[in-house]
C-alpha cells in the first residue's frame, strides 16, 4: 500500500513537470511564429483594424462594393452598370491602378454615372506580407493611376483579398485613405455561373444598416445584382456607396 502512495505521488509530480515543459516548449514556439510573421487582423481587432461596416449612426444604407482587377472581363463591368442605372443605385467599385490603366474609358464611365471610386492597391498581391515599403508603393502607384484619370481624390481603400497587416494600415492611414472590408461576401468568384446560389447566400446573411456587400464582375453577378439589390430594400434599407455609410 505504501508502495502504491509513492508511485502515485511521483507519477504527479511528473506529469506537472512534462506539463510544464509543454508550456514551455509551446511558448517558444509562438514567440518564433510570432516574430517571423506579419500581423493581420480580423472583425475583433482594435480601431487600428479596417472596418467591416460603416460608420454612421443609423444611415439607412448598405454599401454595395465591386472590386475589379484584371482578369475580370470589362463586358461585365458595362452590364453590371447598365443594371445599376436601371435600378438608379449608384454603388463604389475599388478598382486596382493596372486595370485603371488600361481601362481608363471605363472607369471614366463609371465615375460619369456617379458611381464611387475607390482603391484597391496597384496589383493584386498578399498585401499583409508585404512590408510597409512595399505596401506604400503598391497603393501609392494606384492612387496615382486612378486620380489622374478621374481627377478626383479616392478615399477608400480595400486590400485585395482583404489582406491586411500593419504595414498595409500605415500605408494607407499615410496617404488618408479608409480601409475597409465587408461583413457580407457573395464569393461571386467562386459562383461565377451560379446567381441563384449567391442570391440564397445574401439571403442568408445578417444584412444590417451600414454592411458593406462584396462583388466582383462575374457573369453570375450581373444575373443576380438587380436581386441583392432587392434583397436590401427588402430590409428597409437603402443600396448605396461606401460614403452613404462613414
Amino acid at each position: 500500500m505504501i508502495m502504491m502512495v509513492v508511485n502515485k505521488k511521483k507519477l504527479k509530480k511528473i506529469i506537472i513537470s512534462l506539463a510544464i515543459l509543454l508550456l514551455v516548449v509551446l511558448g517558444i514556439v509562438f514567440m518564433i511564429k510570432k516574430g517571423n510573421s506579419t500581423t493581420t487582423f480580423n472583425r475583433f481587432d482594435s480601431t487600428e483594424a479596417p472596418y467591416y461596416q460603416g460608420t454612421k449612426v443609423e444611415s439607412g444604407y448598405v454599401a454595395l462594393t465591386c472590386n475589379v482587377d484584371l482578369g475580370w472581363e470589362s463586358e461585365y463591368v458595362e452590364k453590371i452598370l447598365e443594371v445599376l442605372q436601371k435600378e438608379d443605385v449608384k454603388i463604389t467599385f475599388n478598382v486596382t491602378g493596372r486595370w485603371a490603366e488600361k481601362n481608363q474609358d471605363l472607369l471614366l464611365k463609371i465615375k460619369g454615372q456617379g458611381h464611387e471610386i475607390g482603391n484597391h492597391g496597384h496589383r493584386h498581391l498578399d498585401y499583409a506580407k508585404l512590408s510597409y515599403e512595399e505596401n506604400l508603393e503598391q497603393i501609392k502607384t494606384s492612387k496615382k493611376i486612378i486620380e489622374d484619370v478621374i481627377k478626383e481624390e479616392t478615399k477608400f481603400f480595400q486590400a485585395p483579398s482583404g489582406s491586411f497587416g500593419e504595414g498595409t494600415m500605415k500605408a494607407a492611414k499615410e496617404l488618408g485613405y479608409t480601409c475597409i472590408k465587408w461583413d457580407v461576401d457573395t464569393i461571386d468568384w467562386k459562383y461565377r455561373e451560379e446567381p441563384d446560389v449567391i442570391v440564397e447566400r445574401v439571403k442568408k446573411k445578417d444584412i444590417q444598416d451600414n454592411s458593406i456587400v462584396l462583388m466582383h464582375p462575374t457573369k453570375a453577378t450581373t444575373e443576380c445584382i438587380d436581386d441583392i439589390i432587392q434583397i436590401v430594400r427588402d430590409k428597409g434599407l437603402k443600396p448605396g456607396k461606401l460614403s452613404d455609410i462613414f
